[in-house]
């Protein structure tokens, strides 16, 4: 264990950011927690604290991997594996108990630690964090008891602020996703209103209904088992809409709910529309709520007013509430997309894509086909938000490497061909085109395709041999001086002799002006290839990374054009001149964080596959003795020719000597030599990362996709069974069955 401090102040906000805890904290808050905590390095297989030990302090993970687990009964559980932002310690702290499990590194990482006294100066000066933890003790407590890995219940309300918006059929969508991506079990409590007809949606003519006297008067099992129903989609359902009607019922929430725990993993509260002490007493105990809205004007209006009334009766709900657009059936007179975004006090979530329904709402067959449909847009979005509560989200990084990138064309084709679920991605440089592309509907057969029409060396060299940067002085210059020429010698000279001042000043102050190639010729081949798509219409999360060079700071792209983004995620320090976005110069992603493992983590993502295609030192060192060995033998053979062979070969080798290495091959190498020690460092953090090198290859080498793809190809099958791992994936058959394979 090594204590050290980041080089910033800022370092440990941005942290803090990262975390749930503090996800309500001003600045000035965050600050104050900044200073009271230390950064602390723990190598592979230490602990941070064992089973038993007294509480000391309170953790936040900055990188790297660690592992929960107890050996109470003898046999080693894992409980948990903490990725960079999870904290931990605090229920130790709170209750004053030993720690009930130990915490190990994986791999290197950096910990941010509050001593316990500062861990409770903080909470006493911060208020809102005592709720907020509070909340966690609770759920940690009602939980303790379940046993098994990975145990803990979530509580999650589905609420709405007008009828017909499509709540209930999100309820059943995700409460059958969730029971089949996690194999865990899965309830509805469906809270809504008596007489609304909606056992019905559940594909029940006629349901028990959980009666408050029954409560009392029979056991809670008795109770439950007399009012809890199978749905065909695989999971349970309990009417309990007379709970919140009765006199008082509200009392007998909370006491349902943490019974419901200790026999299913999940929870998925179904609300009426109506706000009242049940209700809010049902929002009290939630973990997580999704507030479900259309795009009708008036809908989003009640859904605005809903939001700023829940948030001034319930503390702190901003950090569970979570807003979801849905479009299916969706038609008539609807707000644009962007201008819902606007109106709401929160952001959007997720959006449901629009489904044809004859009835405008899906109804309960309509909802059971088209969740078979596992390829279905409306399906893949419903399944990431299972995954999401689940803690199941699988991220891709995709690093930079020009050419060299080609290779993250083969690792897709694997994951395509293996169903390996992918829930958001994320790019720089040739990792944000290919990346962008996937999430933008190409698949990687056709993403292979696209590689191939470059066969031809010419077709990638047109995009930049006629697009130079000439500065407008260049242009103004050249005119002046044709001009005055023209006058004594004539037009024709003038006109040639302004035209050779304009390019050879141009060639000149082309790379002073931030780089000799413009990129518009790049920019219309980008926004042919995206066809004016935007981040909003991908069908998986997307980020594109970029580096600003002035601030020192990556800049993320996530909403607007896909190929304004990539446009800047490409441009190579030095070559191509740079993009202006917001004020900001935007230079290649690869400068600030070649491989964006990071930003996947701060995007909620789980688990994250890394592709980092630049070969190691020991890759390029063994590639340089192969090399010389076949010098050695192509000299010995050319002793054999005749001296004029032998003479013109020399003179060629003297020739090729002379202009190599070019400039742009000198930018691109030192850039990939430095993103290569930034890639390693980054690639900590992830699960796996693959490495589908191929030494010695150029980064201009576009004209030859097949080595790199297939090498992507070779690498990915290699470490199929890791990847199937890390995703979670369940065979069909156990998939049936509910079963975690």
């Amino acid at each position: 264990m090594t204590g050290f401090e980041p080089a910033r102040p800022q370092d440990k906000v941005i942290i803090l950011k990262r975390v749930p805890v503090f996800a309500s904290c001003t600045d000035e808050q965050l600050h104050l927690i900044a200073d009271r905590t230390r950064l602390v390095e723990y190598k592979k297989g230490e602990c941070i604290y064992r089973e038993g030990d007294a509480a000391d302090a309170f953790y936040i993970v900055s990188s790297g991997r660690l592992r929960i687990f107890s050996q109470a009964s003898g046999e080693e559980k894992t409980m948990a594996v903490l990725h960079n932002g999870d904290s931990f310690g605090e229920i130790s702290l709170l209750t004053g108990e030993t720690h009930s499990a130990t915490v190990q590194a994986l791999n290197d990482a950096l910990v941010l630690q509050l001593q316990k006294k500062d861990f409770d100066e903080v909470i006493n000066r911060i208020p809102s964090l005592v709720l907020y933890l509070s909340r966690v003790l609770s759920k940690r407590l009602r939980t303790r008891e379940m046993g098994g890995e990975f145990s803990e219940a979530t509580i999650a309300a589905v609420y709405s602020a007008a009828k017909g918006v499509g709540r209930t059929s999100f309820t059943i969508a995700l409460a059958a996703t969730l029971k089949r991506e996690t194999g865990h079990e899965v309830i509805v409590v469906d809270f809504s209103a008596a007489g609304e007809g909606l056992e019905r949606l559940y594909a029940f003519a006629q349901a028990p209904h959980l009666q408050r006297e029954s409560l009392i008067g029979l056991s809670a099992e008795e109770a439950f088992r007399a009012a809890v129903c199978d749905h065909p989609l695989d999971f349970s359902v309990l009417f309990a809409s007379e709970l919140l009607a009765a006199s008082g019922g509200e009392q007998a929430i909370a006491p349902l709910l943490s019974f419901l725990t200790n026999r299913f993993h999940y929870i998925l509260i179904d609300l009426p529309v109506e706000v009242n002490p049940g209700v809010l007493k049902a929002l009290t105990q939630a973990d997580l709520m999704y507030l479900v809205t259309d795009a009708q004007e008036e809908h989003v209006i009640r859904t605005n007013a809903l939001i700023h009334q829940l948030q001034s009766s319930i503390n702190a709900i901003e950090q569970r509430m979570k807003v979801v657009l849905n479009m299916v059936g969706q038609e008539g007179k609807l707000l644009p997309l962007a201008e819902v975004k606007q109106q709401l006090r929160l952001s959007v979530h997720v959006t449901l894509p629009y489904v044809v329904s004859l009835s405008g709402q899906l109804t309960p067959e309509e909802l059971a086909r088209l969740l078979e449909s596992r390829a279905s847009p409306y399906t893949m979005t419903v399944r990431r938000i299972a995954r999401e509560m689940g803690g199941l989200l699988v991220g891709l990084a995709l690093g930079s490497g020009a050419a060299l990138g080609l290779a993250h064309v083969g690792v897709l084709k694997v994951i395509e061909r293996e169903n390996i679920p992918i829930d958001i991605i994320a790019g720089s440089s040739i990792g944000a085109f290919i990346g962008g592309l996937w999430a933008a509907g190409y698949s990687a057969a056709q993403l292979e395709q696209m590689a191939l029409r470059f066969k031809n060396p010419w077709d990638v060299r047109r995009l930049f041999i006629f697009d130079f940067s000439i500065p407008l002085f260049s242009i103004l210059l050249g005119i002046a001086a044709g001009m005055l020429l023209g006058l004594a010698a004539g037009p024709w000279t003038g006109l040639l002799f302004g035209v050779i001042v304009c390019v050879s000043f141009g060639l000149v102050l082309g790379p002073l002006a931030g780089g000799p190639i413009k990129g518009s010729q790049l920019m219309v081949k980008l926004r042919e290839d995206f066809a004016g798509k935007t981040f909003e219409d991908t069908w998986l999360p997307l980020k594109v990374v970029a580096s600003n060079p002035v601030a020192r700071e990556e800049i993320v792209f996530e909403s607007g054009s896909i190929a304004e983004a990539v446009r800047a995620s490409v441009s190579i320090p030095g070559i191509f001149k740079p993009v202006m976005y917001q004020g900001k110069m935007c230079l290649d992603g690869g400068v600030a964080n070649p491989i964006p493992v990071s930003v996947l983590k701060r995007a909620g993502a789980h688990h994250v596959i890394a592709v980092n295609v630049f070969p190691s030192s020991s890759e390029l060192a063994k590639h340089r003795q192969e090399l010389q060995r076949r010098r050695a033998e192509r000299d010995a053979q050319l002793a054999t020719r005749s001296l004029p062979f032998r003479l013109f070969f020399r003179i060629r080798q003297e020739l090729l000597r002379t202009i190599s290495p070019m400039v742009f091959d000198v930018i691109m190498r030192s850039m990939q030599a430095m993103e290569y020690q930034i890639a390693e460092v980054s690639c900590r953090e992830a699960d796996i990362t693959l490495r589908p090198t191929v030494p010695g290859s150029h980064w201009l080498e576009f004209f030859n996709p097949e080595p790199f793809i297939r090498r992507g190809e070779e690498v990915a099958l290699q470490h199929l069974p890791e990847l199937k791992r890390i995703a979670r994936m369940r065979s069909v058959d156990n998939a049936q069955h509910g079963q975690v394979g």
